[in-house]
This record gives C-alpha cells, structure tokens and sequence, in this order.
C-alpha cells in the first residue's frame, strides 16, 4: 500500500540519530530526500579498519558556523567531525565522512606517518616539480612558500585556487598528485591519499605516491 511506503519514507526522513559501529551520529539538520544515510554508514563500516575509527567519539551532520564561515564540507575537531548537511550525492557525503576520519589518524598514528619524515619529503618533491611546471608552462611565477611550507598557508591556498583554479591545476599536476586538493598542504595530501586508498583503486596511489602509499598501509595493517 503506498501509505505504508509513505509513511515509512516519512519515519526515516524524521529520524535523527544513527551508529557507526560505536560513533553517534546525530542530524541536526534534515538531509536531502536523495541521500541514503543508511547506505552511506554501510558503505563507509564496509570499507574502513574500524580500529581506525577509534579517534572519532561522534559525528554532527547539519549547518555549522565554522563551516559556512570557512566556505567547507566537513571538519575535524577534538574527536567529533561535523559535515554538512547539503551534499550533492551519496558518494561525495562518503567522500567527505571518510576524508575526516583521515584527519583523526594523524594525532594517534603521528609517528608512523610523519615521524621520519619521508613523507614531508616526498610531498616537497612533489611541490618542487609543481612550481616549475607551472612557472615554465604558464609563464608565472608562483609563490615561493610553495616550495618549503607544508602546512595550510592561505597565500597558496589563494594562489591555487583563485588565481590558477583546480580545474586548470588539475591538468598541471596529473602524474604528481591524486587531486587538485591533495596539492594545498601536507595534512590535505595524506588525507586524500587516505580517500583513494579505501574509497579508490590502491595500485593508482601506490605507483603515484609510494611513500603517502606505505604510510597508509602501515596504518591499516596495526589491525593483525
């Protein structure tokens, strides 16, 4: 009868508060009608370790001050991550959620990944061959702390964004980075390697980025 799909549509619309194996997630605000959250939890449970779920305590989902004002999707903070509400897809609401779970490793997994430095250098590497690419093919010069600041600077940040735009950078950085965004700072390209290593196809991460690559697996191997 269709008051009964109706009505069960309607119930789980209503419905607030879900689980990821032990992590509350509570919706502050109402989601899209196209967006299966239980699909997404499965999807998410399915594909990652859950000891690597271990730093997360509980996840908001709805419109968030530090959001809006700092124009992104999700954040990670002091064990809780906070996503927004309006995602255009399943996929990029999975996208999101496992892109901040990256982010709660690196303080319990800080040694394995940033410890000997090797990642730090691959990155800078990977800079290095950026900055001349596009000073040589599109005849700018690009900031200098490209070269040496791995962490957020808004200065790149702008450079990157506004003044090349990821959709010309992406042409600039295939074979360097596994997206656009990966390029920004440090933390971004760990947590973008995090992406395509359980959300992607794992060869692609590892032949582009060898070090970000064992990094990760070392990480998902504390599970044995």
């Amino acid at each position: 009868m269709d008051w009964i799909t109706e009505s069960a549509q309607k119930a789980k619309k209503l419905r607030n508060h879900y689980k990821l194996h032990d992590i509350d997630i509570f919706i502050k605000d109402q989601m899209p009608e196209d967006i299966d959250i239980d699909f997404v939890l499965a999807y998410v449970s399915k594909r990652l370790p859950q000891h690597l779920l271990r730093s997360v305590d509980i996840i908001y989902i709805g419109q968030f001050k530090d959001l809006i004002n700092r124009q992104i999707n999700a954040m990670y903070e002091d064990g809780a991550i906070f996503v927004t509400n309006h995602q255009i897809d399943d996929g990029a609401f999975i996208d999101d959620l496992v892109h901040e779970v990256a982010h709660s490793n690196e303080s319990a997994f800080k040694d394995i990944i940033y410890g000997d430095n090797l990642l730090n250098r691959e990155f800078k590497a990977k800079r290095s061959s950026l900055y001349r690419i596009l000073k040589d093919q599109m005849n700018i010069v690009p900031p200098k702390a490209l070269l040496h600041d791995v962490t957020f600077n808004q200065e790149i940040d702008d450079f990157l964004y506004k003044e090349i735009g990821y959709t010309n950078l992406n042409s600039y950085s295939v074979g360097l980075f596994i997206s656009p965004y990966a390029c920004t700072s440090l933390r971004e390209y760990f947590a973008r390697g995090f992406e395509q290593y359980y959300l992607g196809e794992r060869k692609i991460l590892k032949d582009l980025c060898p070090v970000l690559y064992s990094k990760i697996h070392a990480i998902d191997s504390l599970e044995d």
